[in-house]
């Protein structure tokens, strides 16, 4: 893999310079040229996520000019204290949203062939390994849940579930982190994991599934 992961190809498509590894062009997303036969492929965007998102952001910004409104008409000059406090934070939270969303609508793909494993998440390094580069794949999960500081206390935010692909031969571990509902949809990443552990097993590679 050393000499190959220096060599290029060019997209006919975007021109865009990409590794001899890639099936998929980084910056278009066409077929660079065809490879080996798939096993297993995932590929999807989550377009359904992000506007759904988005339509909770302008529901959400609405009440909070609403709630401005009635603060103001009740308090006067006074109301803007609290202004000050309240849309600090709730610009905040928008900038956050619209990182956090980005990509969304973006194609992503996980591909599983009889040489190799590939996934491609936009904003993210491509990962590539090939079967023959490890001897074992361990899952790991965790899990993380944001918290939001409010004068009533701690207000617990949204939960985030990361899985931790871990690959490990006799001179290499690799390891690739993926965000379920984000990076692929909850069933696609239950479809992955199955799809890992028979391929695994048909390769003959040791399987250790998270608990």
């Amino acid at each position: 893999m050393g000499e190959n992961s220096k060599a290029s190809i060019i997209c006919p498509k975007c021109r865009k310079e990409n590794n001899i590894i890639n099936e998929y062009c980084v910056e278009c997303g066409s077929r660079l040229k065809e490879k080996n036969s798939k096993l297993f492929q995932i590929v999807e965007n989550l377009k359904a996520d992000l506007y759904g998102s988005v339509i909770c952001i302008v529901v959400f910004v609405a009440f909070m000019i609403f709630v401005t409104y009635g603060i103001i008409s009740n308090y006067g000059a006074y109301g803007f204290i609290s202004i000050l406090i309240i849309w600090p934070l709730t610009i905040g939270f928008i900038l956050w949203t619209r990182h956090y969303l980005k990509g969304l609508s973006k194609i992503r793909r996980f591909t599983i062939t009889k040489d190799y494993i590939e996934i491609f998440v936009p904003h993210k390094p491509q990962f590539h390994i090939n079967w023959t580069d490890f001897n074992s794949i361990e899952i790991k999960r965790s899990d993380s849940i944001t918290t939001v500081p409010t004068g009533d206390g701690i207000v617990m935010g949204p939960r985030f579930v990361y899985f931790n692909l871990i690959f490990r031969g006799s001179n290499l571990e690799r390891s690739y982190e993926f965000e379920s509902g984000k990076d692929f949809k909850v069933k696609s990443r239950k479809k992955i994991l199955i799809a890992l552990e028979q391929l695994a097993q048909k390769q003959g590679k040791t399987f250790k599934a998270w608990r």
